[in-house]
């Protein structure tokens, strides 16, 4: 037998699981982002205000917290941030390429910079 080529096998089998497990991990945690996006409500209770009221967000205090820090900070970009990651964490497993991740890092970065200049100027009133 050739143990060489039977552990080079398993080593590639085993890092392609690892890829494909990073991928399915990043859309499932978009969709988590995503889903308390969809359900934020200004009323909830976030990291500034933790009243004793009814938490009107589908993921809880978690969703809330977090839906506050990403308008708060990115504004409607971060909704746009929410798809990235998912087609991000699709193509890692369409593609087993790992460095997908710092490339839409890269381009993210450059969105949420000319996008929060475009909602600043043309929506001052937006989130």
């Amino acid at each position: 037998m050739n143990f060489k080529n039977l552990a080079n096998k398993a080593v590639n089998f085993i890092a392609d699981r690892l890829k494909e497990l990073i991928g399915l991990s990043l859309s499932v945690i978009s969709i988590f982002i995503g889903i308390s996006l969809a359900s934020y409500s200004p009323e909830d209770p976030n990291f500034i205000y933790s009243d004793n009221t009814k938490i009107e967000n589908i993921l809880g205090f978690q969703g809330s917290f977090a839906s506050d820090l990403l308008f708060q900070s990115l504004g409607l970009i971060s909704i746009l941030l929410c798809l990235t990651i998912f087609f991000t964490g699709i193509n890692i497993i369409r593609l087993k390429k790992i460095l997908l991740i710092l490339e839409n890092f890269f381009f993210s970065i450059l969105y949420i910079i000319s996008g929060s200049f475009f909602f600043s100027i043309f929506y001052p009133d937006s989130f």
